[in-house]
């Protein structure tokens, strides 16, 4: 028996997917009171993704030696970490602010073109166009804004980074990078920021868009033979939807050797307790992706 209402895990998924069999998930949910699943009309346990990441930490601190204790200890201890606090936001981002609130879309390109011009492009990105986004997001999050707020303002910002790759003067013969958004990752931006830091980097790159097929990553990176590929998920519901999508991925990586292969964002950063990687590797940062290249050049 199968179930997606909220993305819940049967604990056969559950199994198979932390490695400890059910009477071990069960006396965990027991004793240590680690978990608690909701039961289906017909009596069946039903898990989340976030009860399977519970299960995969203590599993990590045991395999580390600790005893069960001294796991459940440490697990507790790192559950509440301290918040980290939010930086005032700058006079440029309270005006672009400003203008996305009344869907003055003409007012929003204008301030992003002189915030361009005032910072240059690497300042730009991280000090104007991230903490817009960061901050579009929060508002939406709380209600603050409604949908098309949030949709006009996104578009906008997305379009001016888009005209800014096109319109980038690369070196002939520069290395390809392509970047994908995983499957039912619609957001877009951070790609977007992604590349362009690439590209100040000497990278040609290729955006493949929101939300592509498995097979279409495939087929871009066959057709394409990039160097490197960056597969980003900014939200956790690519992985939601499909439990096996990493190890889907690494079968792609493993098909197609000649192109390295790296995948970052807050979803993924979410879920890496459930990945095994290979040929896929990680990238907290676009300084993990530069270090491999300066390696590569040595």
């Amino acid at each position: 028996m199968k179930t997606n209402q909220e993305h819940r895990l049967l604990v056969k998924e559950v199994s198979e997917l932390t490695g400890l069999s059910p009477q071990v998930i069960r006396k965990w949910e027991q004793r240590y009171g680690l978990i608690c699943p909701k039961r289906h009309r017909n009596g069946y346990r039903l898990y989340t993704c976030e009860d399977v990441g519970t299960l995969m930490k203590v599993c990590r601190l045991r395999d580390q030696g600790h005893s069960m204790k001294e796991a459940l200890h440490l697990f507790h201890s790192h559950q509440a970490p301290n918040p980290i606090p939010k930086m005032p936001l700058s006079e440029d981002v309270l005006a672009l602010l400003e203008k996305g609130a009344i869907y003055d879309e003409a007012g929003l390109l204008l301030l992003l073109k002189q915030a361009l011009h005032r910072y240059g492009l690497e300042k730009f990105l991280s000090a104007t166009v991230q903490p817009l986004m960061r901050e579009i997001g929060d508002l939406w999050a709380s209600g603050k804004w409604d949908e098309s707020q949030e949709t006009i303002t996104s578009l906008a910002i997305r379009d001016f980074l888009v005209q800014i790759r096109r319109n980038f003067d690369l070196a002939e013969g520069s290395p390809l990078m392509l970047g994908c958004c995983l499957p039912h990752e619609t957001h877009e931006i951070p790609l977007h920021i992604i590349l362009l830091q690439a590209m100040m980097h000497g990278w040609q790159t290729i955006a493949a868009g929101p939300s592509p097929k498995l097979s279409s990553i495939e087929y871009l990176v066959q057709r394409l033979q990039p160097q490197k590929i960056l597969l980003s998920a900014t939200t956790a519901t690519p992985f939601q939807h499909n439990l096996h999508l990493f190890e889907q991925l690494e079968d792609i990586a493993e098909r197609n050797e000649s192109t390295a292969f790296f995948i970052g964002g807050s979803g993924v950063f979410n879920h890496k307790i459930y990945f095994k990687p290979n040929r896929i590797q990680i990238a907290y940062s676009m300084a993990d992706v530069f270090e491999e290249s300066r390696d590569e050049i040595d």
